[in-house]
């Protein structure tokens, strides 16, 4: 099967995602690849299968000072993510 081609920001994350393979946390991904808006980025890469989507809780403190856990979504590359080579 050929690989879909993938915009600028879906090579991006896909380059670092395979140079840095573990289970992240969109904002966390997003400031460590330099892509803003990196949620789009990796539903298209989600929808095409290169990576699969979860969960993780964490302390988030909102600007009152109020501190609560919360919910992320978090992203990994699944087999064909890390076999994908760009082309």
């Amino acid at each position: 099967m050929a690989n879909t081609p993938l915009t600028d920001n879906c090579k991006k994350a896909m380059a670092f995602l395979q140079a840095n393979d573990q289970e992240w946390v969109g904002s966390d991904l997003g400031e460590a690849a330099g892509i803003k808006g990196i949620h789009p980025v990796m539903n298209s890469l989600f929808k095409r299968g290169y990576v699969v989507k979860g969960t993780t809780v964490r302390p988030f403190t909102n600007k009152a000072g109020v501190t609560a856990d919360k919910e992320y979504v978090t992203y990994s590359l699944t087999d064909a993510g890390r076999a994908y080579v760009e082309e």
